[in-house]
């Protein structure tokens, strides 16, 4: 881009952001509650539900990530996108949403105090914290490449003012201005990913040619030398655990009812599959120009900016900003609920109203903190947010799953659950990975570095597995506690 080019780009991202942060505040401004804070209310209807699902699920992982990596290996290297994470909104809305909705929770973590116990709460709580504070991470690494990219700005002061912006908004706004701007984002995203992918369409001169380009090589699922039971991994990873997030079900909590919830998931899953394939195909195509700086998770910023006129340009940017602010967001929300309600519950619970809200908004503030302490240790975002997918994911489904439908199982299954599959997790996620480095002839130091980044490779399978053995020790577990304690929910 040129210097004025940048010039408008700085101006525009900097009015957008404040007229996000204004029209967050004015709809926040009657919040009295934790209750409004987190779930709006539950008063919120299809249109809004729809657009906000949609734009907390399309983030840094779609746009950037995934057409980063569809662009260099071809599909085999982003299968999850966008049919996987579509899939995996639909059978949320069958499986879990109905049955968590009708028992008012505010988190899933309020299901397993009443189905499993106050520990499972707890221990649930903290790996729910976990995944979501590594996930808002990624998203901080996404607008830093952005801007780097488009206005040459240092990544480390690109992410202080990213989180600094996110935790302010989020902090004050809450549910109901995150989902209110959810739906100005939605738009705004949606209209941005349509303007890049028609002009690259355009570049090659109509879509039958963009799609002769794609070579035969680039359309197959299987890389080179991988399994199928691999690839039937990588699936699982996006559709199964992905199934049990505090993000998504505070969404359907918010609906005015359990039918509003569900066919805003189906009409999310649509529109994610619609404009999901949109980056896909940039990915698939794009692989084939020679773009300045289209490498890595830079690839569509570069894009934009190579072959959108300056004002398209800042418009796309922008959409870029809006799907990640509505994923960010909303992953601090989801920490600081279960921070102020699950593991701060003897606070919470003899707080008064009032200051519960403002409990709550500190924790929004630790759980940005967290998301920025994660971003400045630096990692590929597809591969950060493939690792928050599965760590202890596996033990929250089953054990979700089976409590909410069956009597089978209490306490102890549920604990021996989570710790089995936690103890598995960081076996094939980091130690075992770490070892085969060693063993490699690789320095300790360099070896756990290289396992943190993606470098080394986890177990093959190493998903489906955790879900196997998970369920085996929550079954194990409850055969041993026996039909009385084992098979009777406290609540549900």
């Amino acid at each position: 881009m040129e210097d004025l080019s940048r010039v408008e780009l700085m101006l525009f991202i900097t009015v957008y952001v404040v007229i996000q942060i204004a029209i967050g505040l004015w709809f926040a401004r009657g919040t009295k509650s934790d209750t409004d804070y987190y779930i709006a209310g539950g008063r919120l209807g299809y249109f809004p539900i729809t657009l906000s699902l949609f734009a907390t699920w399309f983030g840094a992982e779609t746009i950037l990530g995934s057409s980063a990596a569809v662009a260099e290996g071809g599909l085999s290297g982003a299968r999850a996108e966008p049919f996987g994470y579509a899939i995996c909104l639909v059978a949320t809305a069958f499986l879990v949403a109905g049955k968590i909705r009708s028992h008012g929770y505010v988190t899933i973590a309020d299901f397993f105090r009443d189905r499993f116990g106050k520990q499972a709460e707890f221990i649930t709580a903290i790996v729910l914290v976990i995944i979501s504070v590594i996930w808002a991470g990624a998203q901080l690494l996404a607008i830093a490449a952005i801007l780097e990219t488009t206005l040459g700005l240092p990544g480390v002061l690109t992410l202080f003012v990213a989180a600094g912006v996110v935790i302010f908004y989020s902090m004050f706004a809450g549910l109901i201005g995150d989902v209110v701007t959810d739906v100005v984002q939605g738009l705004f995203l949606m209209g941005g990913v349509l303007v890049l992918f028609v002009a690259i369409v355009h570049q090659f001169g109509g879509f039958a040619a963009m799609l002769s380009v794609i070579e035969p090589d680039q359309l197959r699922l299987i890389a080179p030398g991988e399994s199928l039971f691999t690839r039937a991994d990588a699936w699982a990873i996006p559709v199964i655990g992905s199934l049990v997030t505090q993000e998504v079900i505070t969404r359907f909590l918010a609906a005015k009812s359990t039918s509003t919830a569900k066919a805003a998931a189906f009409s999310a899953a649509g529109l994610y599959v619609g404009i999901g394939m949109m980056p896909v195909l940039i990915g698939l195509s794009g692989a084939h120009m020679n773009v300045p700086g289209a490498d890595g998770d830079n690839f569509i910023p570069a894009m934009a900016i190579e072959f959108l006129p300056p004002m398209l340009a800042i418009v796309f940017i922008g959409a870029l900003f809006s799907a990640i602010l509505s994923t960010v967001d909303s992953n601090l929300l989801a920490v600081s609920s279960l921070i102020s309600i699950n593991i701060l519950k003897k606070l919470h619970a003899r707080s008064s109203e009032r200051r519960q809200l403002m409990i709550a908004r500190f924790g929004t503030a630790f759980a940005g903190a967290g998301a920025l302490a994660v971003a400045l240790g630096g990692s590929d975002i597809y591969e950060l947010i493939a690792l928050t997918s599965v760590f202890g994911q596996g033990a929250i489904v089953v054990a979700t799953l089976i409590g909410l439908r069956t009597r089978f199982g209490g306490p102890m299954a549920a604990l021996a659950c989570i710790y089995t599959c936690v103890a598995f997790n960081l076996a094939t996620l980091l130690v075992l990975p770490m070892m085969d480095a060693i063993s490699d002839g690789m320095a300790m130091g360099p070896a756990l570095q290289a396992t943190l980044a993606g470098d080394v490779e986890p177990i093959d399978g190493y998903f489906i597995y955790s879900v196997v053995v998970s369920l085996g020790a929550y079954v194990v577990a409850g055969l041993l506690e026996g039909p009385l304690r084992g098979g009777k929910p406290q609540k549900i």
